[in-house]
């Protein structure tokens, strides 16, 4: 389906009193402290960090900040996880939202933006506040049909690296639970604007000894979570750069201990233009549609890539594009259950953007940003 409809990717957005100039254009980046904002609410409790002058955050300032407030406001829950961006080096941090329930599930919005861009504080502020207004929404959990297992009358037994032995006599019923939703906004003018937004799965009772399994999937609205939108599309502070290249990668093995590999992604191969497709993830289902251009998924454990073929300066360039990737993985338990953090996945969105000037030139720009999905068990 053609995208005929600039989607404006930051919610609403109050006027601002002032306008900093936050970010030098040297490598030398002065970092703002992080200052906290509380709302506790019947059901869950949200932590807004931002800098009051209007300068970036330090990454790592940041996780250290989340870490620490999801082990104090879940302390009974066996399941710790959040999500830390991943930024090149002409991208900075400019804000951050959690949303957390005392069983340990999460709401997160990343904010990013051009470290060279003019920045109003309060925008980012008011971002976060009405993005905080709004009480986070889980998935239900989702039982398979099927059952695994061991049938009745059959005996199976495993043996871990440490010799331990258990058995195995009956079947069980595995359910997907959900843990939570991640949502990552990046301005990057004059070029264009990337949005991501996924939901992350465990698959509970699977009765494997050996593995955990997870799936990262789409939005409650059956849209598409990846978008991409030009400048050209956008106006004012943008220039008329357009869509060249387009590139999504769910990352399964981010950390080499955890031996994570790549057990399915939806779709695969070739998805060509206009055609529709639907797409079989762990526990979702949904229609893709697509137009103007070409996708190629392709399977490369533990990654699954998902790479654009875009017609040059073709209509569908001009306007945003959005695309609906899933993926599986299975990650070591033993690993997963040492009582540290973990990263479990990696999912990065890149872009190309280009503009063909009038006397001929092209100038391109890439643009790219990442986040990886956090686990601390027991």
């Amino acid at each position: 389906m053609r995208q005929k409809v600039v989607w404006f990717i930051l919610g609403v957005l109050v006027g601002s009193l002032f306008v900093v100039s936050a970010y030098p254009t040297t490598d030398n980046i002065q970092y703002g402290t992080p200052e906290l904002q509380k709302i506790v609410k019947d059901n869950y409790t949200t932590y807004l960090i931002y800098s009051a002058n209007g300068l970036p955050l330090k990454v790592e300032d940041v996780q250290k900040v989340v870490q620490e407030f999801v082990l104090e406001k879940a302390p009974k829950a066996k399941w710790h996880v959040y999500a830390v961006p991943e930024l090149p080096s002409d991208t900075v941090l400019a804000g951050y939202g959690i949303k957390m329930t005392k069983d340990g599930r999460v709401d997160i919005l990343i904010l990013a933006t051009r470290k060279s861009a003019s920045v109003q504080p309060l925008k980012i502020q008011n971002e976060l506040i009405e993005w905080s207004k709004t009480a986070p929404k889980f998935m239900p959990d989702v039982v398979p049909k099927e059952k695994i297992g061991v049938p009745e009358g059959w005996e199976a037994k495993s043996v871990d690296s440490e010799g331990n032995i258990r058995v195995y006599s009956s079947e069980s019923s595995p359910y997907w639970h959900n843990f939570g939703k991640v949502e990552l906004r990046k301005d990057d003018p004059p070029y264009g604007k990337l949005y991501a937004q996924f939901y992350m799965w465990g698959l509970w009772n699977d009765n494997d000894p050996t593995t955990e399994t997870f799936a990262c999937t789409r939005d409650e609205n059956n849209r598409g979570t990846y978008w991409v939108t030009p400048g050209i599309a956008l106006g004012d502070n943008y220039g008329d750069y357009f869509t060249d290249d387009i590139k999504i990668t769910h990352d399964w093995g981010v950390e080499s201990a955890l031996q994570g590999r790549l057990t399915l992604m939806k779709p695969a191969g070739i998805i060509n233009e206009y055609e529709t497709v639907t797409v079989n993830v762990g526990p979702v289902s949904y229609p893709l549609a697509i137009g103007g251009y070409k996708v190629y998924g392709d399977a490369i454990d533990p990654q699954a890539v998902w790479d654009f073929s875009i017609p040059y300066n073709g209509d569908s360039s001009h306007h945003t594009i959005e695309f609906m990737p899933a993926s599986e993985g299975e990650v070591k338990e033993a690993v997963l259950h040492d009582g540290n953090w973990h990263s479990v996945i990696n999912v990065k969105l890149w872009a190309k953007f280009r503009h063909k000037t009038i006397i001929g030139i092209i100038d391109s720009h890439e643009s790219w940003a990442a986040v990886t999905w956090m686990v601390k068990v027991g």
